[in-house]
């Protein structure tokens, strides 16, 4: 069955390839008279198999030109079926106006997409704790996927660092998928010295994220994370000074992680309780296990549009700050991306989260 369903995936991707491409052909047909189409489909296929490619042989330039082909064919998919529709309609008029229209689409995509990716901003929240702890406030960075890989390298990780140390907070929460699927470029770049440089006075906590289990590397990701002193917590919970609680759990996708009653259940509840959950869900058992403030990550806000409509159907919260009871659930874009370097609808972020505590 799973090689039955391989084929016919690729039997209709392929096939959905020459749709896209068959409505650049007719424009560049009709409009200039262009004339080599054995040359223009064979380029067109090779451009289509070549993310498949630059994965299996780790190839990085050819890896940019599969992004940029995905985003054009998942966009073409939305586009050309409503221009076929209105080219009929209007009696197969001004092909060649719509073709300069869908050149202009793109040129806005991957523009405005990556301002949005390469230009990380700081979102801020306030929220309040009927919690009794010798704080008063409490500075919280919110910092999910960051998908450490040959695209997200070190100059994206410095600047993120400089947005740590602008908001100056006390504790730092990272709430998964660190690394994208590999550990190799966190070494290839020698990132732990970059790293070492998020800190906090109460510390730098993190959960894994469902990329981090795609491969075998998460002991040694736990020990490259203990060198540059970030806690990773498995299903695990932490004190921090007697003033509040963090849990860490494993991520969603992994079978054998315990449920948040479990891990909540010995813990003195007249304090605030933190939750680091990769994805974001379950909120009304994280809600009646006690949980305060729960983090996420996972979504990415759906990246591209429209991939925000879909993430929002799906997800409960699947961006921003949502109080279900007393639990505030929030939950970040996240700071790097997977696949196609850009970003709409959606923004790279970092999340800072002011506490105020009242009895």
């Amino acid at each position: 069955m799973p090689i039955i369903m391989i084929i016919a995936s690729l039997l209709v991707y392929f096939a959905l390839t020459f749709y896209v491409a068959y409505n650049g052909w007719v424009w560049l047909k009709k409009s200039f008279g262009f004339r080599f189409k054995r040359t223009y489909f064979i380029a067109l296929f090779f451009i289509s198999i070549s993310y498949f490619i630059a994965v299996m042989f780790s190839i990085s330039s050819l890896r940019w030109v599969g992004y940029i082909w995905l985003v054009v064919f998942g966009y073409g998919l939305i586009l050309f079926p409503l221009l076929n529709i209105v080219y009929l309609l209007i009696k197969k008029r001004g092909i060649k106006w719509f073709g300069y229209g869908v050149l202009a689409f793109y040129v806005f995509v991957f523009t405005y997409g990556s301002i949005n990716m390469w230009n990380p901003v700081v979102v801020p929240y306030e929220i309040e704790l009927a919690k009794e702890t010798e704080l008063n406030e409490l500075k919280i960075l919110l910092i999910s996927d960051i998908h450490i890989s040959d695209t997200i390298g070190p100059q994206t990780i410095k600047k993120l660092i400089n947005h740590s140390n602008e908001v100056e907070p006390d504790i730092i929460l990272l709430a998964g998928d660190i690394i994208d699927n590999s550990i190799e470029p966190y070494y290839k770049y020698n990132l732990g010295e970059i790293m070492a440089g998020l800190t906090a006075p109460l510390g730098v906590y993190a959960v894994l994220g469902n990329h981090e289990y795609y491969s075998d590397d998460i002991p040694t990701f736990i020990e490259e994370m203990n060198e540059v002193d970030i806690e990773v917590l498995t299903d695990e919970v932490t004190n921090i000074d007697d003033l509040f609680y963090i849990v860490g759990r494993k991520d969603y996708t992994d079978r054998d992680r315990l449920t948040i009653a479990e891990l909540t259940e010995e813990l003195d509840h007249d304090k605030p309780i933190l939750l680091v959950d990769h994805q974001p869900g379950e909120f009304d058992e994280v809600s009646a296990a006690g949980v305060d403030v729960m983090v996420s990550g996972h979504t990415h806000r759906g990246q591209l549009f429209p991939g925000n409509l879909i993430t929002n159907a799906i997800y409960e919260n699947h961006y921003g700050h949502l109080q279900v009871d007393e639990l505030h659930t929030i939950v970040s874009s996240g700071y790097g991306i997977w696949g196609p370097p850009f970003r709409i609808g959606s923004r790279s972020e970092v999340v800072e989260i002011n506490v105020r505590f009242w009895e």
